[in-house]
């Protein structure tokens, strides 16, 4: 197993090289001190947040270790950020994160947006890998290729969204890309253990083509406005809420999955240590019937998950849908009107004829 892991290296090698060649370098006038108290109650507060999340996800929201945990990081978190303000309202204050960045409306909802789609992009990276291999019987390769329609829409989709913002303006992109990747996950949500891989492949791709323009939108909404020296630690905070998205999205997806799972299944007959098995997850409700050799308890099983996942992509969905609305009435449409600009700026500073 441990040779799945040197398939990051050439990656990652490529990455250094594309971001030493092609990344400009921009950095602050002023070297700031370090923010120790911030630096720690922020990296704390995370790391238990979502640490309390991922046991939620696994043991379900009534798990008292979980619930304390995401207690006990959202105190620190927000001890952070009044730590933060305080010193972002002292003249001479240098905090990790300047609370000034959230004056900018593009900003503030570009990070909201962002985060919204990360939480709707989890249905389906969480639930389509389970689906594959527990429901159609895939190897970890077989589902990873199934994966690939959404990973080309998704590429489909960012390559051309800058330039469609461009034209259009950030408002109008961001909530159409939300738009596609609702109607892919509300056609998701209709897959069943017997579905064609046509069908599944389609709606996939349509998903992953709306990610690809959302993810791609709202995040250039969020830097566009920030000057070069502050791009850096607006960055870090869309990095920051997508690796909190991913456990808040598992956590809340993966109970509406347990319980859809939970709800269907037909365990009448059952030994009760093979029910339990078989409650746990779809691979033991799997095992089970094999060992049984019982096909209605496998088919009882496939057809649980199912229900299950097409509830979590279905709330996926919804979720997705708040995000177009929200986008719609409150996203600024600034991309436009800052690159016309920027670009009469520049022409204005280029040399004339010498």
């Amino acid at each position: 197993m441990g040779w799945v892991f040197l398939i990051n290296v050439p990656v990652a090698v490529i990455g250094l090289v594309a971001g030493a060649v092609l990344i400009p370098e921009s950095r602050s006038l002023e070297r700031p001190s370090v923010d120790l108290v911030g630096v720690t109650s922020s990296a704390a507060g995370l790391v238990a947040l979502m640490y309390g999340l991922i046991e939620a996800g696994q043991h379900g929201w009534s798990n008292v270790v979980a619930l304390l945990f995401i207690f006990v990081g959202l105190v620190i978190l927000v001890g952070f950020f009044g730590w933060e303000r305080r010193l972002t309202g002292q003249p001479a204050g240098e905090p990790l994160l300047d609370l000034a960045l959230f004056d900018s409306r593009s900003f503030t909802w570009g990070v909201i947006l962002a985060a919204f789609v990360i939480l709707s992009m989890f249905g389906v990276l969480f639930t389509m890998p389970q689906f594959f291999q527990g429901v159609l019987g895939t190897n970890p390769i077989g589902s990873g290729l199934r994966l690939l329609p959404m990973m080309a829409g998704l590429v489909m989709g960012a390559i051309p969204a800058a330039k469609l913002a461009s034209r259009l303006g950030s408002k109008v992109v961001t909530t159409a890309g939300f738009v596609l990747l609702a109607a892919g996950l509300f056609i998701g949500s209709t897959t069943s253990a017997r579905s064609s891989s046509v069908f599944i492949m389609c709606w996939m791709a349509l998903f992953g083509l709306g990610i690809g323009i959302a993810i791609a939108t709202s995040s250039s909404a969020a830097l566009v406005e920030l000057t070069e020296d502050r791009s850096g630690v607006g960055s870090a905070v869309l990095q920051a809420v997508n690796k909190t998205g991913a456990p808040l999205g598992a956590a809340i997806l993966g109970s509406v999955l347990s319980a859809g799972y939970l709800a269907h299944l037909n365990l009448s007959g059952l030994p009760a240590s093979a029910a339990a098995a078989v409650r746990q997850s779809v691979f033991g409700g799997v095992a089970v019937a094999q060992q049984l050799h019982s096909t209605a308890l496998l088919a009882s099983v496939r057809s649980a998950f199912a229900s299950g996942m097409d509830g979590a992509l279905l709330v996926s969905g919804g979720i997705a849908l708040i995000g177009a609305v929200l986008s719609a009435l409150f996203l600024p449409q600034t991309n436009v009107s800052l690159q016309a600009k920027h670009a009469s700026t520049s022409k204005e500073e280029e040399p004339v004829g010498i």
